[in-house]
């Protein structure tokens, strides 16, 4: 277990790391000795110290890109110099950002420190739906959903609650609706002449495809932020495609594809293989796309609310936060780095 020194460490901040703590000299915040913080050093309640100010980060360790177990390794403990060290884990200007949500207050006899900026300047009400919002935001956008915040529960889009209950998905919905799906339309190609064998091959092409397809969504169609801050609709229409889950990405109702504009890309995909083979292999082909559709967005989901257990998925759960927190230009595969290496986009 890594050690540093609370009463040694507090006060002072590793020269050329990016600063968060008190930002007034006279703030009342509550004031902690080193034996208190100390004391939280568990799981199930963990404080840490940074540039002198104190955190309970109890709710974030799920949600920490690098995984728990870095900051357990310090819980109880100042993290100033291992928040800056790149040979431990990296930290983004974002994470600077996020991590004063968990702020409680400062070190017994630390006065007021310089602080980053945050999301606030933005000037969102969170108590109101976001969408009428963000769309008036410009070329601030940008800058917003690449500065991601950590926002305990479920962000409101809409101020209507019948709008509001349809924008939100968890994530088993996606199974029960496309895996019926899958099934039927791999039953329809046999139906319509296709043996056992030849919609099974043209299933698993189908899987495949896939990947492709997920990979030119993620790069091609939702990362055109830079094109689509100049026209508020264009806004809208990025953000509740992919900006939200850029700004928050930990929201679980946000994170999968709604059943609505899951089906609207789904015509699309289906006309995709129509145009290039005929009825019987374009239904295989959709089958195995609707599959791979299934496992990306599990994935997806996996990647940022599970546990990992397995050397390969905790890769691609850095890989994937990565994206979110350090890169938001690279590191578009989501189930595989696979097509990253095709076309040169891989994050190192």
């Amino acid at each position: 277990r890594r050690t540093t020194s609370i009463a040694t460490m507090a006060p002072n901040a590793r020269e050329g790391t990016t600063r968060v703590g008190v930002t007034t000299e006279d703030s009342n915040e509550k004031q902690y000795t080193a034996k208190e913080v100390e004391k939280h050093n568990k799981k199930s309640d963990c404080w840490v110290t940074l540039n002198g100010c104190v955190y309970d980060v109890t709710k974030f360790l799920g949600g920490h890109p690098g995984g728990d177990q870095i900051i357990l390794d310090l819980a109880g403990q100042d993290v100033t110099r291992a928040f800056g060290d790149a040979t431990i884990h990296t930290h983004s200007k974002a994470a600077y950002n996020m991590v004063e949500k968990y702020r409680i207050g400062r070190m017994e006899g630390v006065k007021g420190m310089p602080t980053t900026e945050a999301t606030k300047r933005f000037k969102l009400d969170f108590n109101k739906g976001v969408l009428p919002q963000i769309s008036k935001l410009g070329d601030k956008y940008v800058e917003l959903i690449h500065n991601p915040i950590h926002y305990d529960g479920t962000l409101r889009l809409f101020d209507k609650d019948w709008m509001e209950f349809f924008s939100k998905t968890k994530w088993f919905v996606i199974p029960l609706i496309w895996g019926p799906v899958s099934l039927a339309m791999l039953y329809t190609s046999m139906t319509l002449g296709l043996a056992l064998k030849e919609a099974i091959m043209f299933y698993v092409i189908g899987v495949f495809s896939w990947t492709l397809i997920e990979y030119s969504l993620h790069r091609w169609v939702f990362h055109l932020d830079e094109w689509v801050q100049f026209h508020p609709w264009a806004i809208v229409l990025h953000f509740l495609l992919h900006g939200i889950h850029h700004m928050i990405p930990m929201d679980p109702l946000r994170l999968v594809f709604p059943p609505l504009p899951a089906a609207v890309l789904g015509t699309f995909v289906f006309a995709g293989f129509r145009a290039i083979a005929p009825l019987p292999i374009a239904c295989a082909l959709f089958a195995g796309g609707v599959l791979g559709y299934i496992c990306y967005d599990l994935t997806h989901y996996f990647l940022h609310h599970g546990v990992m257990f397995n050397s390969y998925f905790k890769s691609l759960k850095t890989y994937h936060l990565d994206h979110h927190y350090k890169e938001p230009q690279l590191g578009y595969g989501i189930t595989s780095k696979f097509w990253d290496y095709v076309f040169g986009t891989v994050l190192e």
